[in-house]
């Protein structure tokens, strides 16, 4: 095994330092062999806990201070299933309207799909109808949807029921889960049973390179390391400077004025 320390990049002036665990040639070869790759896009609504459950997935805290995800944001996280390995390449997608019609990039080419509602919220989950159509457009019927409503931890403030929810479910031919992004409830099982619930490659068990499953490449994509969020993930204010395609970001919530063709222009050309 080999060791070495990386620049992953700067933000705000300072630096990440990794080190990377490196594999001789003869293990990697093996282990990638074991490695099934897919990309997995969570939709919904705006406000609905989409980013909150990935921060769980990925990390296992909660932030309360909310903040409305621009575009997208990527993750990558592997999980041991049954005798193989999954790799989870997560899109977390914004809610806002006015990034509906990136919708069909993002899912293009991915395996699953999380659609996510609040069940503390009607219109969120009413909302929960046209995000499946979308996918049902895009992938037909080879993408593995899941319907899931989360919060709850907020019980008493429940409009959907499971039953109704679960009926709905059954209509689209659904997994229908409920949790919790603020509690853990869960969130953990939610990702494992997406992962049991994605196939195999036909004809290459790894997955490297391989477009139905929307990975691709990874030497092209931002990565985790560990539980340490890279700083160059794609949202536009993280762009660099050079392909931001004229988008007005800033620091604060007012960021309504992005480019959103020349975004997924930058998304479809340098990420899956």
């Amino acid at each position: 095994m080999h060791q070495i320390s990386s620049l992953m990049g700067k933000q705000g002036g300072g630096g990440v330092n990794a080190a990377v665990t490196v594999p001789d040639a003869s293990s990697s070869t093996a282990a990638a062999a074991a490695v099934v790759k897919h990309k997995i896009v969570l939709l919904g609504d705006q406000s609905v806990g989409k980013t909150s459950l990935v921060t769980r997935f990925m990390y296992d805290t909660f932030d309360q201070q909310y903040q409305a995800t621009i575009g997208i944001d990527f993750f990558s996280k592997t999980i041991p299933v049954d005798n193989r390995t999954v790799r989870l390449h997560v899109w977390d997608t914004a809610g806002q309207e006015r990034f509906r019609s990136l919708i069909p990039s993002y899912i293009r080419n991915s395996s699953g799909t999380i659609v996510v509602y609040d069940i503390t919220s009607r219109a969120s989950f009413l909302g929960t109808f046209k995000w499946i159509d979308e996918v049902r457009a895009e992938r037909g019927d080879s993408v593995v949807i899941f319907l899931v409503g989360n919060k709850l931890d907020a019980q008493e403030k429940r409009v959907v029921s499971t039953e109704e929810a679960q009926k709905k479910a059954e209509e689209y031919n659904l997994v229908f889960m409920e949790v919790s992004a603020k509690q853990g409830k869960n969130v953990k099982a939610l990702f494992r049973k997406m992962a049991e619930a994605l196939p195999l490659p036909d004809d290459n068990a790894s997955g490297i390179g391989k477009k139905g499953n929307g990975v691709g490449d990874s030497s092209s994509q931002p990565v985790v390391l560990g539980k340490q969020r890279d700083p160059f993930l794609l949202t536009p204010s993280r762009l660099p400077q050079s392909d931001r395609s004229g988008l007005q970001t800033n620091n604060n919530n007012n960021r309504g004025n992005d480019d959103t063709n020349g975004f997924a222009n930058y998304t479809q050309g340098r990420c899956c």
